[in-house]
């Protein structure tokens, strides 16, 4: 994966889940890949961020199968 595509997946999936933010009951694994790809983003060295990422849409993917926990 190109940086630019890293960046640009990251910046979507951030989008997303600000807006699954607002839903009163979602599950809590929305707001843990939130932090990955914001507070543990930056600190991370450039090699293990797509790591993150891949981590993040996986915590997407299981909460999207249960929404409300």
């Amino acid at each position: 994966m190109r940086r630019t595509e890293i960046e640009q997946q990251r910046n979507e999936l951030i989008e997303r889940l600000r807006q699954v933010r607002t839903i009163p009951r979602a599950n809590p694994l929305y707001r843990k890949a939130l932090g990955l790809l914001t507070r543990t983003w930056m600190r991370t060295p450039v090699i293990h961020r797509v790591g993150l990422l891949k981590t993040a849409m996986w915590l997407c993917a299981i909460a999207d199968k249960y929404p409300i926990m």
